[in-house]
C-alpha cells in the first residue's frame, strides 16, 4: 500500500474517536530541493454521525516537529470546529540549503477538546500524531557542451554533460523528434553516471540542416539521487555550414571489427553533371582492402546509383569512424581526386559462452535445485548492462524474478549467477532449458543471445524398505532361540 494512503488511513481512524478526523492533506509539490520553500495543507473535520453523537471540538491545536533538514513554525492554533463543520490549515515550510537527498518524517500533534456525547457533559482532551513523509532530493541540472560550435555534413565532436546539481545515474541522451541535425548511427547514447560531468564522443548528421545558427534539443532520461527517475530536456546551439554533397554513401554491409569481411558499399551522383570512372580508395591503413587496393563503381549518370564491394579487414573499434578515403573520377574529360572522411559503422564481435549447472544433482521431480549459469564474454571488447533469464518447461523459478542482472564483464572475463528453481516436469525424460542473455555492446547496440541446453528430469527415488531392521530382527530371534533353547538342552 502507498505509503501516504496507509499514514492517512492510520490518522483518520486514530481522531475518529475523539470526534475530529483528518480526511486529506496535501504537499505543494511531490519534492523539494536543498534551499527551496513548500506548503503542507491539513484538511480537519468533525464530521456529524448521529444526532445522538452531536459534539464541538475546540482548542484545536498543531504542534510540529520537523526533522534538522527542515524549518517551519513549532505552534499554529486553529480554534473551535463545531459538529459537521472542517477547515483547511495550510503549514509553510522551508528546506535548509545542506539538505540531502532522503526521504523526511515531519511529525504533526493534534491537540484539543471534545464535548462528552449524548448530552451527558464534561470534556474529552485528546492528543494524536501525524506522520507526514516529505522528499527531499538535490535533482541534477544537465546541460551540453561541445569541443567546436561549427558542424557540416557528418562530424565527430565530444560531447560534455555538465551537471550543476545532484548526482544523475543512468543518463539517457536523445536528439528530439523532428530537428534537422541527428546522431548518426544511432538513437541515443548512454552515461553512466554524472556527477559533475562526463564526456561521450558523438556523430551528428546535419545534412538535413539549413546553413546558420540551429538549437539541437537534447531530451534527457536520468535517475537521481533517490532512484526516481526523471526526463528534462535542454538546448545546444550550434552553427551548420553545409557545402553541397555532389556524392553520397550508404553502407550496404556490416564490417566486424578485427575480423575479415565483405564491405559493400553503394554510390549515389546527387549533382547534375555526369561522372566518369568513379573510385574509392582508403588511405588510412585501419581499413584495408584485401583483393584490390581501391573500388571501382565505373560511369554515374545524374541521380543513378553504383554498387562495388571488396574484400575488407578493419582495425577500428566498434561504432561510427569517419575513415579517411580518396575519390577519384573524371568529370567533363577532366580527372579529379577528392579527400573525404567517410563514415563507416564497425559493428562489435561481441559474443557470450554460457555454462550450466546444478546443484543437487540429478533433477528430481518436485525437488528444488540451484542452478548456477556462468556467462563469459567471448569479444574484444567490454559488454555492459548484462542480464541473464532463464526458462524451461520443467523448471518453475522460486525467486521473486527469474532475470538476473550481472552488469559489465571485461573482454575475457565471466560471472555466475544463480536461480532457486523447482522441477515440475510432469514426468521423467530429457527437456529443452533457453538461457538468454542481453547485453549493450561498444558500438551501442543492443544484443541477445538465446542458449539452449537439454537437461535430464528424474522421478523421485521410490521408499524402500530398510534391511537393516530385518536383519536385526532374525539376529535377536537366532539369540532367543540359543538361550531358551539349545543352551537349556545342553
Amino acid at each position: 500500500m502507498d505509503m501516504k494512503i496507509l499514514l492517512i488511513l492510520t490518522l483518520c481512524m486514530g481522531l475518529a474517536s475523539a470526534g475530529l478526523t483528518v480526511p486529506s492533506w496535501t504537499l505543494s509539490q511531490e519534492s523539494y530541493g536543498p534551499g527551496t520553500n513548500g506548503i503542507i495543507t491539513l484538511e480537519l473535520a468533525n464530521p456529524l454521525v448521529t444526532t445522538a453523537d452531536v459534539r464541538s471540538v475546540t482548542g484545536v491545536t498543531l504542534e510540529m516537529t520537523p526533522p534538522p533538514e527542515m524549518t517551519m513554525g513549532a505552534k499554529q492554533f486553529v480554534g473551535d470546529i463545531e459538529a459537521g463543520g472542517a477547515t483547511k490549515v495550510s503549514l509553510p515550510f522551508a528546506i535548509k540549503d545542506d539538505a540531502k537527498s532522503a526521504i523526511y518524517a515531519l511529525e504533526i500533534k493534534i491537540t484539543g477538546v471534545a464535548d462528552r456525547p449524548g448530552g451527558v457533559g464534561g470534556f474529552d482532551t485528546f492528543s494524536r500524531r501525524v506522520i507526514v513523509p516529505v522528499t527531499i532530493v538535490n535533482e541534477p541540472i544537465l546541460s551540453f557542451k561541445t569541443d567546436k560550435q561549427l558542424i557540416g555534413g557528418i562530424d565527430q565532436l565530444a560531447l560534455t554533460a555538465i551537471n550543476n546539481g545532484g548526482k544523475a545515474d543512468n543518463v539517457r541522451v536523445r536528439i528530439a523528434p523532428g530537428s534537422p541535425v541527428s546522431f548518426y548511427g544511432t538513437d541515443e547514447i548512454f552515461m553512466q553516471s554524472v556527477t559533475k560531468s562526463a564526456a561521450s564522443n558523438i556523430t551528428l548528421d546535419s545534412r538535413s540542416a539549413s546553413d546558420g545558427p540551429t538549437d539541437i534539443s537534447f531530451i534527457i532520461e536520468y535517475n537521481d539521487e533517490l532512484g526516481i527517475k526523471r526526463t528534462d530536456d535542454t538546448t545546444l546551439r550550434m552553427t551548420v555550414r553545409n557545402e553541397k554533397l555532389d556524392i553520397s554513401f550508404t553502407q550496404m554491409s556490416d564490417v566486424i571489427t578485427k575480423k575479415d569481411g565483405a564491405l559493400v558499399l553503394s554510390i549515389k551522383n546527387d549533382g547534375n553533371v555526369e561522372l566518369k570512372d568513379v573510385r574509392l580508395s582508403f588511405t588510412d591503413s585501419v581499413l584495408r582492402l584485401k583483393d584490390s587496393g581501391e573500388l571501382k563503381f565505373g560511369d554515374l549518370a545524374p541521380g543513378a546509383s553504383a554498387t562495388a564491394s571488396g574484400a575488407v579487414f578493419a582495425d577500428l573499434p566498434p561504432g561510427v569512424n569517419l575513415v579517411k578515403s580518396q575519390l577519384s573520377y573524371v568529370e567533363k574529360d577532366v580527372q579529379k581526386e577528392e579527400a573525404r572522411d567517410l563514415p563507416l559503422t564497425i559493428t562489435s564481435d561481441a559474443d557470450v559462452g554460457v555454462y550450466l549447472e546444478a546443484k543437487p544433482l540429478p533433477l528430481t521431480i518436485g525437488s528444488e535445485h540451484t542452478i548456477s549459469v556462468l556467462v563469459s564474454n567471448l569479444g574484444s571488447y567490454r559488454i555492459d548492462n548484462v542480464d541473464v533469464s532463464i526458462d524451461s518447461p520443467a523448471l518453475r523459478s522460486l525467486d521473486i524474478s527469474d532475470k538476473q542482472y550481472i552488469g559489465a564483464l571485461q573482454s575475457d572475463d565471466f560471472s555466475t549467477v544463480q536461480f532457486l528453481m523447482q522441477a515440475n516436469a510432469s514426468s521423467e525424460g530429457s527437456y529443452p532449458v533457453n538461457i538468454k542473455i542481453a547485453y549493450r555492446d561498444q558500438s551501442g547496440q543492443w544484443k541477445s543471445k538465446v542458449v539452449k541446453q537439454d537437461v535430464s528430469v528424474y522421478n523421485p527415488p521410490s521408499a524402500q524398505a530398510n534391511p537393516l531392521p530385518i536383519i536385526g530382527g532374525f539376529a535377536l530371534i537366532a539369540i532367543a532361540v540359543w538361550y531358551f533353547v539349545l543352551r537349556k538342552r545342553k
